[in-house]
C-alpha cells in the first residue's frame, strides 16, 4: 500500500493554476491604474494625493462587510465576473474621458470613489479563492505562488506602468487595465464549474454579517492576527501608492523612475515568496511575521537616509524582503483560522480594518510628507520605528509566537 503524500510534495489542483493567471494579468492592470492614478494626484501635492487615496478607501470600507456576506451567499465566483465586468465599464469608459478632458482632480477623485466601490465586493471573494480551491496545507504555498506571479507581472507591471503613464498618461493606464479585466472575465467563466462553492448562507443578511464578525474577533489567533495586520497596513500599505511616488518627486526622479523604486520593494516580496513555495512555510509562521516587520523597519529606514538611487533601490528591496516575510506567513495563518463557509466575511473583516487604517494614514502621511520640518524623508523614519516597535510588541504575544498553520 502507497502511503500518503506529504502535505507540502501535493501537488496544487489545475483550477488554481488557472485562476492564477487570471488573477496575476488582473493584478498587473490594478498595479498599472493605481500607480498611474497615484502618480497623477501627486502632482498636486501631498494632501491632495492623501485624499484621492481616502475617496478610494472610504467607500470601500464602508461596504466590505457587505460585499464579504453576498460573496459567501452568492458564491465568490459569481462576485468576480460580475466585479469584473463593472471594472471593465469604468476602465474603458475612462480612455475617452481623460482624452477629453485631461486628468483634473475632480476626475481622479470620482475614479478613485468608483473604483472603491467596486473592491468592497471584489476583494473579498478574490482573496478567498485559493482557500476555496485548495486543501488547507496547500494555503501556504499556493498563496506564496500568487505571490511569485504577481511579483513577476509587478516588477515588470510597475515598471510598465512608468512607462505608460510618460506616454500618455492616465488614458493609457486606463486603456491597458480594461484589457486585463477580458482576461480575468475569461478565465471566470471557464472556471464556472470548478470552483468549490461553500455551504449557502441561509440567514439574514444582518445575521450573516454579524456572524463573520464575532467569528473573525471572537477567536484569540483571529483577533491577535486582525490587530497585527491593521497596525502595520496602516504604515506598510500606502508605501506603494503615496510614499514612493512622494519619494521620488522628492529626489527629482520622473514617473519610470519611481516606478522602478516600486518594483524594488515587490522584488523582495518575490524573494520570500520564493522560498515559501519551494519549502513551505516556516513552523512558526506567527513569530516569523513579527520579523518580518523588523526587517520591513530597517528597509525603511534605509528609504529615509539614503540618497543614491543604487542605495534606495537596495533599500527598497529589504523593506519588501519584510514584507513578503509577514504576509507570506500571517495570511496563511489567518486562512486556516476559520472555516471554508466563512472566508469571504473574513477577508472582508480584514480588508475593512486595512481600508480604516487607510482612511486613517493616507491623508496623516500625505499632510506629515507636506511639512518642512518633516518632509518624506522623515516621514519614512517614523514607519521604520514604528514598524519595529509593532514586530517587537507581537514577539511578546504567546498565541502568535506559538501558532502553527495546522
Amino acid at each position: 500500500m502507497t502511503p500518503p503524500a506529504e502535505p507540502d510534495t501535493q501537488r496544487i489542483p489545475v483550477r488554481y493554476w488557472i485562476w492564477l493567471f487570471g488573477a496575476a494579468v488582473s493584478l498587473l492592470g490594478d498595479l498599472t491604474i493605481t500607480f498611474a492614478i497615484g502618480w497623477s494626484a501627486s502632482q498636486h501635492g501631498g494632501r491632495v494625493a492623501g485624499l484621492v487615496l481616502l475617496l478610494a478607501a472610504a467607500p470601500r470600507a464602508a461596504l466590505l462587510l457587505v460585499g464579504g456576506a453576498i460573496g459567501d451567499r452568492f458564491g465568490a465566483g459569481r462576485v468576480l465576473l460580475v466585479s469584473c465586468t463593472a471594472m471593465f465599464a469604468i476602465t474603458t469608459a475612462l480612455v475617452p474621458i481623460t482624452i477629453a478632458i485631461g486628468e483634473p482632480v475632480a476626475l481622479l477623485f470620482t475614479a478613485a470613489l468608483v473604483i472603491g466601490v467596486i473592491d468592497a465586493f471584489f476583494l473579498p471573494s478574490s482573496r478567498s479563492m485559493p482557500r476555496l480551491l485548495v486543501p488547507p496545507e496547500q494555503v501556504p504555498r499556493a498563496l506564496a505562488s500568487f505571490q511569485v506571479t504577481g511579483v513577476i507581472f509587478a516588477v515588470t507591471g510597475t515598471a510598465v506602468g512608468g512607462l505608460l503613464v510618460n506616454w500618455a498618461g492616465l488614458t493609457s493606464a486606463a486603456g491597458f487595465d480594461a484589457l486585463t479585466f477580458i482576461v480575468m472575465i475569461v478565465v471566470l467563466l471557464s472556471l464556472r464549474d470548478a470552483i468549490t462553492v461553500p455551504r449557502r448562507v441561509t440567514t439574514g443578511m444582518l445575521r450573516s454579517i454579524s456572524d463573520g464578525v464575532r467569528t473573525a474577533f471572537g477567536r484569540p489567533l483571529t483577533r491577535a492576527l486582525l490587530i497585527m495586520m491593521t497596525m502595520a497596513a496602516g504604515l506598510l500599505m500606502p508605501l506603494d501608492v503615496l510614499l514612493l511616488p512622494l519619494l521620488a518627486r522628492d529626489h527629482h526622479w520622473n514617473a519610470a523612475t519611481a516606478g522602478l523604486l516600486v518594483a524594488s520593494r515587490s522584488l523582495g516580496v518575490g524573494m520570500i515568496a520564493l522560498r515559501i513555495l519551494a519549502k513551505g512555510a516556516f513552523p512558526r509562521p506567527g513569530m516569523v511575521a513579527a520579523f518580518g516587520l523588523l526587517i520591513a523597519g530597517a528597509g525603511l529606514l534605509g528609504l529615509s537616509s539614503l540618497h543614491p538611487l543604487p542605495l534606495v533601490i537596495a533599500a527598497g528591496v529589504v523593506s519588501g524582503v519584510g514584507v513578503g516575510t509577514f504576509t507570506g506567513h500571517v495570511l496563511p495563518l489567518l486562512m486556516n483560522s476559520v472555516e471554508r463557509e466563512y472566508q469571504s466575511r473574513l477577508q472582508s473583516v480584514v480588508l475593512l480594518c486595512q481600508s480604516i487604517a487607510l482612511v486613517v494614514m493616507n491623508p496623516v502621511l500625505g499632510s506629515f510628507a507636506d511639512l518642512n520640518g518633516v518632509g518624506i524623508t522623515g516621514v519614512c523614519l517614523g514607519i521604520s520605528v514604528a514598524s519595529a516597535l509593532i514586530g517587537l510588541g507581537a514577539l511578546t504575544r504567546p498565541v502568535l509566537r506559538n501558532a502553527t498553520v495546522a
